[in-house]
């Protein structure tokens, strides 16, 4: 994990007052279940992006990033800071097609860790969330058994997180698949 390019990015976003979290693979290597991420991924709010990317043309190359079916997030935008690559998910969402919809809920209950590095306040969105995301995605990157297998060692945190994805516009299959995750857990 790259704590300059990390800690940097965190300086500016705390500064914009933003609402953001890490997840993906640097989430997972906070928690020792990926060894090295290949990149940051930052998920935020859409109606912050202008704010963020004045903020990281600051710091960093913009780069585009293409939005590929049947990701349907409305702001995703990337940047490569000190070598790093930075991506940044404004309002991440997946059509699920017909009429389905996931949506990964950022809110104050979805940022459960928060990290001090050289006093600069890192947040992490919640490994819950990035289970259901993962579910979601289909598990390119097999990551979901990984998960699950945390949680059935170390207990899962923010049961909660879980169970608020059921209510979602989901497909019953994925309903299922959370549903027996948090079965799992029990």
């Amino acid at each position: 994990m790259n704590t300059e390019v990390i800690k940097k990015i965190a300086k500016g976003l705390n500064d914009i007052n933003c609402t953001w979290g890490i997840g993906g693979s640097v989430l997972l290597n906070n928690y020792n279940l990926v060894d090295k991420p290949n990149d940051i991924d930052i998920v935020v709010k859409a109606k912050d992006a202008n704010s963020i990317k004045n903020f990281m043309d600051t710091i960093g190359d913009a780069v585009h990033l293409p939005s590929k079916e049947p990701f349907k997030t409305e702001a995703f935008f990337g940047y490569i800071v000190d070598g790093v690559m930075v991506e940044f998910l404004g309002d991440f969402k997946i059509d699920l097609g017909n009429g389905k919809l996931y949506e990964f809920i950022l809110d104050e209950k979805s940022i459960t860790d928060c990290k001090l590095i050289d006093n600069v306040k890192v947040n992490f969105t919640s490994l819950e969330d990035w289970l259901v995301a993962y579910i979601v995605m289909g598990d390119p990157k097999k990551r979901v058994n990984l998960i699950e297998e945390y949680f059935i060692n170390n207990k899962v945190k923010n049961i909660n997180l879980l169970e608020r994805n059921i209510d979602q516009n989901l497909t019953k299959e994925i309903k299922t698949k959370i549903k027996n995750s948090i079965r799992k857990f029990n």
